[in-house]
């Protein structure tokens, strides 16, 4: 978070408007610099996994997204903004979910995204950030229950 704000503060900007996505791949970038030594991989938005469906390469491949919502077009997944794991197994470490402080009124979907991803994909940790152009607003690690 201290390269983020020492490098990026512009992106935290409100004036700016910057999407979310962007400032989620910058966080990525550095997250990635303090994993990789324990072989993890840092990966925003990301949506597949093996699963043991066909031998061929591409057959094989499911979503590691949820069935979050039904609605009249089907249903509507929804993917991670940040993921810690190594890719191709179910070795989920860190699901990150950031929000920018002037676009949170989806707080309490992120909260129970988090949960979900804990629930069905075995993730050890999930994180909410709530992010202003001078500060985290906050910061919440598996509290669902407290919003």
């Amino acid at each position: 978070m201290e390269k983020l704000y020492s490098k990026d503060a512009l992106l935290m900007n409100p004036a700016y408007d910057i999407t979310e996505r962007t400032v989620t791949h910058r966080l990525a970038i550095y997250l990635e610099s303090y994993f990789e030594k324990y072989q993890y991989l840092v990966d925003i938005e990301y949506n597949r996994i093996r699963g043991d469906y066909n031998a061929d390469a591409v057959g094989n491949l499911m979503g590691k997204r949820l069935n979050w919502q039904n609605n009249e077009q089907g249903p509507s997944y929804v993917y991670p903004d940040i993921i810690v794991h190594k890719r191709e197994t179910n070795d989920n470490l860190l699901i990150i979910e950031v929000k920018m402080i002037w676009k949170n009124n989806k707080k309490r979907d992120d909260l129970l995204k988090i949960d979900e991803y804990l629930k069905e994909f075995g993730y050890k940790y999930g994180v909410y950030i709530e992010l202003s152009e001078d500060t985290i607003q906050k910061i919440c690690v598996n509290e669902l229950e407290r919003v």
